[in-house]
């Protein structure tokens, strides 16, 4: 019988896409000469290694979820986005070349503000204001990331 997901599962690979988030900065910012960039691939680095630290945190506080909320369709569609995602994450470990960091980049971040949002419909409204906060962070990482792609003209 196929294992159903639970929080935690999605904890867990939030703190995966995090720690990847932070390694993959740190190899990104050694990729470019552009001290612009060097400090934005700083800057997201350190707000993956925070993040990390709070799903950490929630990981161990929320062990539970509101079952009425995952029926059998929201629990096939949860398997599919963290079995996608968790190949994504083994298919991006090494960064080929600077473009292809960057679409790493750009995807690392999609994939964080989707699970994200499944954990804030699924978790107590106590904790909505954090999980706000870093949807927000998270958009405006994306926002910095694309801009710079649009400046770099990168395909």
């Amino acid at each position: 019988m196929r294992e159903v997901f639970a929080l935690e599962d999605i904890f867990n690979v939030m703190i995966e896409l995090e720690t990847l988030g932070n390694i993959h900065y740190d190899n990104m910012k050694g990729l470019t000469d552009v001290l612009s960039l060097k400090v934005l691939f700083e800057s997201l680095a350190k707000q993956e290694f925070a993040h990390k630290k709070l799903y950490e945190k929630y990981k161990k506080e929320i062990i539970s979820f509101n079952s009425d909320k995952v029926d059998d369709e929201y629990r096939a569609y949860m398997d599919v986005l963290l079995e996608q995602t968790v190949k994504f994450l083994s298919e991006s470990r090494e960064v080929t070349n600077f473009q292809n960091g960057f679409d790493i980049s750009i995807q690392l971040e999609k994939d964080t503000i989707l699970f994200l949002n499944e954990i804030r419909l699924l978790i107590d409204s106590s904790y909505y204001e954090s999980i706000d906060r870093i949807i927000s962070q998270e958009k405006g990482h994306l926002r910095a990331l694309f801009e710079y792609k649009n400046k770099l003209k990168l395909v």
